[in-house]
């Protein structure tokens, strides 16, 4: 296919940290996007019902007025029956105009969950390629969904390379980012913070993110330790920056994810990492290297690795070296941009 064909790319707007919106931002820095002269088309934004509405019909005027522009169109996905119907018109009008779909769908062990879903399935049939976020959910889907028969490729989310941060940056700072749910279980985090935190009063715990907000402060309050946890919000830009920067340990304690975005840019920032076997990170993870684990809900295993960490700065310092190397080799812009021109080359 030319070089010159142009991407439009499809997906939601909502705004919430490692959500599908980051990604598409982070891909609109790499120089795949001025090649393919990619354009992003918002299908759903996180505002009241009618907001939301206003926002989909506005999608699909705007698909019908400029899709026969594009070549391939890009659709970012997940199994969600509501988004598949605000994305189904967009599709339609791809297969009217013969381009070429992507169907990249950002999910990792929850596709379990959709084995039955009949228009997730009619969705991917119609694709040309279906990209997935680690080697281990492609292992899952071709078990799984070995009736479909569109090709699939793995394509590793992707972070910006940001100035390499020196140690006399960090501070006794322990972070979570994340929407707060029972998906990211907040609350094994403060659980486990409660049996060291008296142990180190020099060090804090800071949680990112919206959400259930004001039930894990309360939580943290009945816990008798709300002044040393602090609950930023929901934050972006320079104030986001500011705060990776300056945290030494990263803690992920989610029980389902597909690869999570924010793990790359805590090795970025040079974050030792805690974190769950979660989604796609067991193909990457390196025990001692770039992340300590502990068992799904284990309050107990996550306490005794924040312990470690807290007290052997050697080691946090080791694996912030190694994790940033490992993040800028593997998941830079530059090198997932290369992985994009070559499918939208190829496909």
């Amino acid at each position: 296919m030319s070089k010159q064909v142009r991407v439009l790319v499809v997906g939601s707007a909502r705004e919430s940290a490692g959500g599908v919106s980051e990604v598409i931002r982070t891909m609109s820095h790499m120089s795949v996007w001025e090649r393919f002269g990619c354009r992003w088309l918002g299908t759903q934004i996180q505002r009241n019902y009618l907001w939301k509405l206003w926002y989909a019909i506005k999608a699909n005027v705007t698909a019908l007025c400029i899709l026969w522009r594009f070549g391939i169109v890009h659709f970012h996905t997940v199994p969600d029956r509501n988004g598949l119907l605000i994305q189904l018109p967009i599709l339609l009008m791809a297969l009217a105009g013969r381009k070429r779909i992507i169907m990249h769908v950002h999910m990792g062990n929850q596709l379990r969950n959709h084995t039955r879903n009949r228009l997730f399935k009619w969705c991917l049939r119609q694709a040309d390629l279906i990209v997935l976020l680690a080697p281990k959910w492609k292992r899952m889907f071709e078990e799984l969904y070995a009736d479909i028969p569109t090709p699939v490729t793995v394509v590793y989310n992707a972070v910006e390379t940001v100035p390499e941060v020196m140690p006399q940056e960090k501070q006794p700072v322990i972070m979570m980012a994340a929407y707060l749910n029972d998906n990211k279980a907040p609350d094994i985090l403060l659980k486990a913070w409660q049996k060291v935190e008296k142990k180190y009063p020099q060090w804090s715990l800071e949680i990112l993110g919206n959400g259930e907000v004001e039930r894990f402060r309360k939580m943290a309050e009945e816990m008798g330790f709300a002044g040393r946890v602090n609950f930023k919000g929901y934050v972006v830009g320079k104030e986001k920056e500011q705060l990776f920067r300056r945290a030494s340990v990263y803690c992920m304690c989610s029980y389902e994810e597909g690869f999570p975005m924010v793990v790359l840019e805590a090795w970025m920032y040079g974050m030792a990492l805690i974190t769950t076997p979660v989604g796609g990170l067991p193909d990457v993870l390196e025990e001692g290297r770039n992340a300590l684990t502990f068992p799904f809900g284990d309050v107990d295993a996550l306490a005794k690795r924040l312990e470690r960490l807290i007290m052997d700065e050697d080691l946090r310092k080791q694996m912030a070296g190694f994790s940033r190397r490992f993040a800028v080799q593997y998941f830079s812009t530059e090198e997932i941009s290369r992985c994009w021109e070559r499918i939208y080359s190829e496909v």
